[in-house]
């Protein structure tokens, strides 16, 4: 053996090790993301279904089997990655702790979106702690816990915040191109809102020849048209003029902005009720400072990244409010006893929220690269500094399935139903909210348990 060979043999003995090293780095820190997300939940929403989770996926993953029904389509759209994860959640473990493990999982998936949007974001953030802020917001959102964190059925909030980081990143290798195609194709089967960054597609293909996350999305939006097509969510034209603009307006304040200060709606509606439109004022004056920080001191690329992120938002969040019209929504028509009453935060402010956050790791990068140091020192005070910003919400004040009910109980009534009349065909379990249910077969509920 010569020298270089020499040299070079402890080389390849330690490449084992390091990727050893790195797959059981990457699943401690999924692992923990993963608990802090679910730690925010109260046990009792823990251990609770969330409508769609029981309704829809959990009765078709038992009766159409597991995996045929994940390419089912549920009000005019595909739900792929909900409906996997019920799959899983069905075949590993019995009925009674199907709750459990689908608000685990889904959690999971969150703590894999804040890792991968880490390594993804690496093509536009070259600092590591900007990364770092970003990787934080999923986990962290202050809103998440309400309405939106720990089921299946809303996941694809978290879904849509993922979409733009897998179009801008440029992949060097075969497999990790297969990947984020694959990512990008199975996020716009679950996130049909995801077309708002067609754009941004059309243009990592045409101005950067990067073809993987972007022909992954088209495919995906392409099935989604098809399931449309075929079960439509709406049997006439939806009425897009249903609710007052203004409402819009006001909801992108009240619901996407203030909601990053304040998660408790009784307290916001207070403000509200109190002191008129300030208390929205002033968090949207912040907002609009990174903003106009970023545009008049950035480059070109700060500029484009504050800009769709500020469009993202708006985007996300009128899109939901308009294809969803409800009264809870018009808030422009709001009396007094409205705000103290009706008032409510919903999930469709979580993924504009997540866009708007971008903009705190775009303004430190901007003063980053204005600094007189050169290279810009890098810190871990502004992720800090974050996460104490975004911990004061960790636990929320009123998520909504607090009080149950608890799903293994639900299952407990239904099995002794069940066994007490043969005739019984199938037995409706109780989900949160408060008309949801579960309708399960017999032969399921009793045989699918310890």
């Amino acid at each position: 053996m010569n020298a270089d060979s020499a040299r070079a043999a402890p080389v390849g003995l330690r490449l084992p090790k390091q990727q050893i090293l790195n797959v059981v780095g990457l699943v401690a820190v999924v692992t923990v993301l993963s608990y802090a997300a679910w730690l925010r939940l109260p046990e009792v929403t823990r251990a609770t279904i969330w409508a769609e989770d029981g309704h829809i996926f959990l009765r078709e993953t038992a009766t159409i089997g597991p995996w045929r029904s994940i390419g089912e389509p549920y009000a005019g759209y595909l739900h792929t990655i909900p409906r996997f994860i019920s799959a899983i959640s069905y075949v590993i473990a019995p009925l009674e702790s199907y709750a459990i493990l689908m608000s685990f999982l889904t959690c999971v998936v969150v703590a894999g979106i804040s890792v991968a949007v880490f390594r993804l974001s690496a093509a536009l953030f070259e600092s590591r702690a900007a990364r770092l802020m970003l990787a934080l917001i999923p986990v962290f959102l202050p809103v998440g816990p309400l309405e939106v964190s720990g089921n299946a059925a809303n996941l694809h909030w978290y879904i849509l915040w993922l979409v733009p980081w897998l179009l801008i990143y440029e992949p060097s290798r075969w497999h990790t191109r297969a990947l984020i195609a694959l990512v990008a194709f199975a996020a716009a089967t679950t996130e049909i809102i995801s077309g708002i960054f067609l754009p941004l597609a059309l243009w990592a293909i045409f101005r950067r020849k990067n073809y993987a996350g972007a022909l992954g999305l088209i495919a995906g939006l392409f099935c989604q048209l098809l399931a449309t097509a075929t079960k439509p969510r709406y049997t006439a034209v939806p009425q897009v003029d249903g609710i007052d603009p203004l409402s819009v307006f006001y909801g992108f304040g009240l619901q996407v902005i203030s909601s990053l200060w304040e998660t408790n709606p009784k307290t916001l509606a207070l403000y509200i009720v109190n002191f008129g439109a300030y208390p929205i004022v002033i968090p949207a004056l912040a907002v609009t400072c990174l903003v106009l920080y970023i545009l008049i001191m950035g480059n070109v690329k700060w500029k484009f990244v504050a800009a769709y992120s500020l469009g993202a938002a708006v985007l996300a969040w009128s899109a939901a409010v308009v294809l969803n019209i409800s009264p809870e929504l018009d808030f422009a028509s709001f009396t007094k006893d409205d705000w103290l009453n009706r008032f409510a935060l919903f999930r469709y402010a979580a993924a504009p929220s997540m866009f708007l956050l971008i903009l705190i790791p775009a303004a430190w990068a901007v003063a980053r690269e204005r600094a007189k140091t050169k290279p810009p020192k890098e810190s871990l005070w502004p992720p800090v500094l974050l996460l104490i910003f975004l911990s004061i919400n960790y636990f929320p004040a009123m998520p909504t399935r607090q009080s149950g009910p608890v799903w293994a109980d639900g299952v407990a009534v239904a099995r002794e139903q069940c066994a007490a009349d043969v005739r019984l065909n199938e037995v409706s379990i109780a989900l949160a909210p408060a008309t949801w249910y579960a309708a399960l077969p017999c032969p399921v509920i009793l045989g699918h348990s310890r």
